[in-house]
């Protein structure tokens, strides 16, 4: 009998291929054959021994391998697809860095886009790690980069996505200032978080290797899912449904260059296919298929992280090579002058049919001091509240019902200053100046209290006086 681990032979010019073991007269004969200097199969190399079993194997009957055989040709064709992408990133920051004057990619946050495409390399990274076998460091190095990539990526998409939404939601005259560098106070701390976390699991309780079975019944090392695994896809599911919801609040906040929806569909894009991931690992524990996980880890990498850096770096990539640039990089409506009986209204920067939510950025007024009458002042007034019902008008199809009724309110106090008149003497003619209408995204400035000014030049040449009215 051979011992465990051994397996019979079964030499077929014997005639014996029916009991597992070696016949001893059979052993004597040949050894006999041998001591008379006969032709023998005794003195053959492994004639009468068991033979080890293949590497992995506990018990066998034959030299059939109990160990599963990685595909190693695909592999390596999806482990070369994922170095050229992650080649491409230096691009990718290199273009946040060359073009970062262009209020395209300004308004974007530069530090910020810098942060997404570190996250992606992070992410992008499991991909090596995984390639070959499994092991301790593998399965530690794997878990690390996947929720450090994921928590710098999409930490700054949600904060992004948050400061548009706490701007927007913005019902009062109050300043609300958010700058890049809050942002990042906000994500390091969130980093700091899933740090901590993350060194105690490894700390507690470390990954480790197992090893499953094929659909053949053959061995595989694998990097298990455990409740600390389940604990962290838990997180970022609900992390992903908050940012579900900021992109509900956001739907229709104007933004320039539809900033906000392609983040939308980014944050969607990766809830929906990280539920697809988590319940796909938690049916390829058994039975056991590396390669396949391999392939469906690439794929739900491509879909999700170069999806993301599609929507967010391939359509500012396409505008600036378009020239959609505004030749004005603070992408605002100049000015309105007045000079003698004259006006100078300048266009948008932007055609604002170019996007569908695209609104003003800003208002800058000049004026002159210059003596009218009061029909030329009454055409320049009539003109600018066209202007203002128009602004009005947009953003009431677009939802800001809060902006139409600041506009409104600034129309009612103008009439009551513009049209008042000296009460000494003649009539004042009265120029508006101070109106800012600003966007409601991080490219511009901030939300800020309208204000309207009076300039009243009495015509007997009396030194002007300034009235202000808050709205």
């Amino acid at each position: 009998m051979c011992r465990r681990g051994y397996y019979f032979p079964a030499p077929k010019n014997l005639g014996h291929p029916g009991p597992s073991y070696f016949n001893g007269v059979i052993i004597e004969e040949e050894y006999e054959k041998l001591m008379q200097g006969k032709p023998n199969n005794y003195s053959q190399h492994s004639m009468f021994e068991c033979l080890r079993c293949a590497e992995g194997c506990d018990e066998c009957i034959d030299s059939s391998p109990c160990i599963a055989s990685l595909n190693w040709v695909l592999r390596t064709i999806i482990l070369v697809l994922s170095l050229v992408i992650i080649g491409c990133l230096p691009l990718v920051v290199f273009f946040t860095w060359k073009y970062g004057h262009l209020k395209v990619v300004r308004a974007a946050s530069p530090a910020l886009l810098r942060v997404i495409a570190l996250g992606a390399f992070f992410i992008y990274a499991t991909m090596i790690v995984m390639y070959p076998k499994p092991n301790v460091f593998t399965c530690i190095a794997r878990v690390w980069l996947r929720e450090i990539g994921f928590s710098l990526t999409y930490g700054a998409l949600m904060l992004k996505t948050w400061r548009i939404s706490v701007i927007f939601r913005v019902r009062s005259a109050k300043v609300v200032k958010i700058t890049d560098k809050d942002l990042l106070k906000r994500l390091g701390l969130m980093m700091a978080v899933v740090g901590l976390i993350m060194l105690i699991r490894t700390l507690v309780n470390p990954p480790y290797v197992i090893v499953g079975r094929t659909a053949d019944n053959l061995k595989t090392d694998l990097c298990p899912t455990g409740w600390w695994d389940r604990f962290f896809s838990i997180l970022e599911v609900l992390f992903l449904v908050w940012g579900i919801r900021l992109c509900i609040v956001v739907r229709k906040a104007p933004s320039e260059f539809n900033e906000s929806r392609f983040m939308s569909m980014a944050i969607y894009n990766e809830f929906i296919l990280s539920v697809f991931l988590n319940v796909s690992m938690f049916f390829l524990q058994s039975p056991a298929n590396p390669d396949l996980q391999y392939i469906i880890f690439f794929c739900h990498t491509q879909l999700t992280v170069t999806t993301l850096l599609g929507f967010i770096f391939a359509s500012k990539a396409y505008l600036v090579m378009r020239g959609e640039e505004a030749n004005d990089e603070d992408g605002q409506i100049k000015s309105i002058k007045v000079t003698g009986g004259s006006r100078m209204l300048s266009k948008h920067t932007r055609n604002s049919n170019k996007a569908n939510n695209s609104t003003f950025c800003g208002l800058e007024e000049s004026s002159t001091d210059f003596v009218l009458t009061e029909t030329d002042a009454q055409e320049e007034f009539a003109q600018l509240f066209k202007q203002l019902d128009a602004l009005k008008d947009k953003n009431l199809r677009l939802g800001n019902r809060h902006l139409a009724e600041k506009i409104s309110a600034m129309q009612e106090v103008s009439k009551r200053v513009v049209w008042s008149t000296n009460i000494e003497k003649k009539p004042a003619v009265s120029a508006v100046s101070g109106y800012a209408f600003t966007n409601h995204h991080h490219g511009c400035s901030h939300p800020i209290s309208s204000s309207q000014k009076s300039l009243v030049v009495n015509q007997n040449g009396k030194k002007p006086f300034m009235k202000e009215v808050t709205v």
